[in-house]
């Protein structure tokens, strides 16, 4: 309980700084007056929906993340890392083009490369999985620049600013949605909470104790998927904040294993910083969030991969 309530205590702070941060400082008070002011287009229109979207992504992706962490037990098995997140946006873009539900092709898209990953690395070992995921989503990264080239220049540009991972289309109704889609899988991964205990003790371990692992596995796939879905949709494909939650969250916090409140919380607490950051550093330009994001993240990935080098040396 320790690490979601001094998760939740900064992730509150960091709102407030991204509603008081800009081009333009808004001092506490301010800030206060203008979230009860409908009228405040500064609060109401320009940063209270970067921001709690921010916030639900974050919560999504964080989220999305632990279970695949805790279900593979491999700490680079993430929806960014695996091919997930390019799945989605392969999906987008062909349900653009066929004049379908975004939604429903995210959905397809980000599926279609999980089960394609579980397929290639059948019983290959946890590097294989990764290995494979990186070659899906290469595969969907090419595919869908292949789409692009042949778009119209509008819509290239369009979907150029959202395959760079930006906010600045925001809109709270975006918000509220990707935020209900969120709650529905907290009160599910609170239903099947004892066993999610259990994801990092191992398949005998679990077995052991009565857990059904078949239905569990499905169970967190269909999460994942659900969840990496519309956080991709809101935000477009936003690198790195999946793999960098949960272990950030068990390192400030000492949370336990799966640590899934923990990650969900550090994720929604990273693209807040990201997305103030992306704001402050180019005030009158549009720097896309998901660049920062990835300035946070392929730096820790670099680092994880040199520590787990020493670890086996």
């Amino acid at each position: 309980m320790r690490p979601v309530i001094t998760l939740s205590l900064a992730l509150v702070c960091l709102v407030f700084l991204a509603l008081s941060g800009g081009r333009d400082w808004l001092a506490p008070a301010d800030v206060w007056h203008g979230l009860w002011s409908t009228e405040n287009f500064v609060i109401h229109v320009l940063r209270l929906p970067r921001t709690a979207l921010a916030v639900t992504a974050g919560l999504a992706l964080g989220l999305a993340g632990a279970l695949m962490q805790g279900l593979t037990r491999n700490p680079l098995a993430t929806p960014d890392v695996i091919g997930l997140v390019q799945g989605a946006s392969l999906g987008h873009i062909v349900a653009l083009g066929l004049g379908a539900s975004v939604f429903l092709g995210e959905t397809v898209g980000t599926a279609f490369a999980l089960f394609a990953v579980i397929a290639l690395a059948r019983e290959q070992g946890p590097i294989a999985f990764v290995l494979y995921g990186i070659g899906v989503g290469a595969t969907a990264a090419a595919a869908t620049t292949v789409i692009l080239l042949r778009a119209p220049d509008a819509t290239i540009t369009q979907m150029m600013l959202w395959l760079s991972g930006s906010l600045a289309r925001a809109d709270l109704a975006t918000a509220g949605a990707l935020l209900g889609g969120v709650i529905c899988a907290v009160f599910i991964v609170l239903w099947r909470a004892r066993d999610l205990r259990t994801l990092w003790l191992g398949d005998d371990v679990m077995t052991g104790l009565g857990v059904n692992l078949p239905v569990l596995r499905f169970t967190v796939l269909g999460l994942v998927t659900l969840l990496t879905a519309g956080a991709t949709l809101a935000v477009g494909p936003i690198g790195f904040l999946a793999f960098t939650a949960a272990p950030l969250a068990r390192a400030v916090t000492g949370a336990e294993p799966p640590a899934l409140f923990p990650a969900a919380l550090m994720g929604a607490c990273l693209l807040t910083a990201a997305d103030l950051a992306a704001r402050l550093i180019a005030p009158l330009v549009t720097l896309p969030t998901g660049l920062i994001m990835t300035l946070i993240g392929a730096p820790y990935l670099i680092f994880f991969l040199w520590s787990e080098k020493r670890k086996t040396a």
